[in-house]
């Protein structure tokens, strides 16, 4: 299985100009950040749950799924106990804590999720070279979008060696993703050893293999003949600004 997100299914999401999902993906976050509702929150979480079946990448949604919900809750149970509040409220077992606390704790993990369920998205639809040639076509400076890039293949690098590593461990009766959470963590300490090492070394590897084609970040890179901003991407961009408009207006409406 794959270690990383993005598969071209062919997807009307996938063909969008990288610019388009970069700003868009830019205009949710901000959007995101100025909601204050629970339920609108709740609803923007089905609406990427939609969008990840769109885009036919709901692979990657069932394999982050468990993580996320482990987010989720963690974030709600950390939030609910740190709210500070005028008066107490009782919960269950004796627990006390702010009037107010849980409502305020579920707003931010829906907005946490929220976040990271467009940028898993954002990941699932756009491979890393439009991501390098989108952020190019904005104006940052080469070097700068090829480090991004290249920092996003060294997690898969390094992904992909402990995966690798992990199997190999099951093969010999090693089974590290068995038993407690505890053992687990003990387990995995000595693995970290020739993950690191591996993963270095493929890291040279990729660093050879760069030299050896040529390749310099002070190199002119020319990007601008391969992508064109088409019509669907003019009224996607224009629907997410004026999503970010409203809500932005709707945060300002006095109560």
């Amino acid at each position: 299985m794959s270690v990383f997100f993005y598969r071209d299914s062919g997807s009307p999401l996938h063909g969008f100009d990288p610019r388009t999902k970069i700003a868009a993906l830019l205009a949710l976050f901000a959007a995101i950040v100025f909601i204050d509702r629970t339920v609108v929150l709740a609803g923007l979480l089905a609406a990427l749950v939609g969008l990840f079946t769109l885009a036919r990448s709901l692979g990657s949604l069932r394999r982050m799924a468990v993580l996320f919900l482990l987010i989720g809750a963690t974030t709600f149970v950390l939030w609910t106990l740190s709210y500070q509040g005028p008066e107490k409220v009782r919960l269950i077992a004796g627990l006390t804590v702010a009037r107010g606390a849980t409502g305020r704790a579920a707003l931010l993990s829906l907005r946490f999720l929220d976040m990271l369920l467009a940028g898993l998205l954002f990941l699932s639809v756009t491979s890393l070279e439009d991501l390098s040639a989108g952020l190019v076509l904005f104006g940052v400076p080469y070097p700068a979008a090829f480090a991004l890039s290249l920092s996003f293949r060294l997690v898969i690098v390094f992904a992909a060696t402990g995966a690798t590593i992990v199997e190999a461990q099951k093969v010999r009766g090693n089974d590290v993703e068995r038993g407690s959470l505890l053992r687990r963590i003990r387990a995995y300490a000595p693995l970290l050893i020739p993950l690191i090492l591996n993963g270095l070394r493929r890291v040279e590897t990729l660093r050879a293999a760069l030299e050896s084609k040529g390749f310099s970040p002070r190199n002119r890179v020319r990007v601008g003949e391969k992508f064109r901003m088409r019509r669907r991407d003019w009224l996607a961009l224009a629907g997410a600004l004026a999503f970010l408009a409203l809500v932005i207006i709707l945060r300002a409406e006095p109560r």
